[in-house]
């Protein structure tokens, strides 16, 4: 026979064991950098400053959308493909957009 004590053990047991793997897996969860309000979360009230060349346009209104608003439906990570992890404060500074990975060549204004 069962003791009432043994299940109370096995379901504890089983209870810690989820909240162990929950707890390990949600960091994955939350870094889905394919979601751009995943980079929001830092980013919003970030400065959009105009690109580093002057005969570059600027793709992001400093309000927070985009002045070209077919780049509206990208993803950030679409074109800020430096960008692999949530922590990215060693690798992303200084990095610049490469619009040519989808345009034969760089826009100018």
């Amino acid at each position: 026979m069962i003791s009432k004590n043994s299940v109370i053990k096995t379901l504890t047991f089983a209870f810690f064991i989820s909240l162990l793997a929950f707890s390990f897996g949600a960091p994955v969860l939350a870094e889905d950098l394919s979601n751009n309000e995943t980079c929001m979360d830092c980013h919003e009230d970030a400065d959009r400053d105009p690109p580093s060349n002057p005969d570059r346009p600027q793709v992001h209104n400093p309000a927070g959308g985009f002045f070209v608003e077919d780049h509206a439906d990208f993803s950030c990570i679409d074109c800020h493909t430096y960008v692999t992890d949530l922590e990215h404060d060693e690798t992303a500074p200084g990095q610049e957009v490469d619009c040519t990975e989808c345009h034969d060549e760089a826009p100018t204004k």
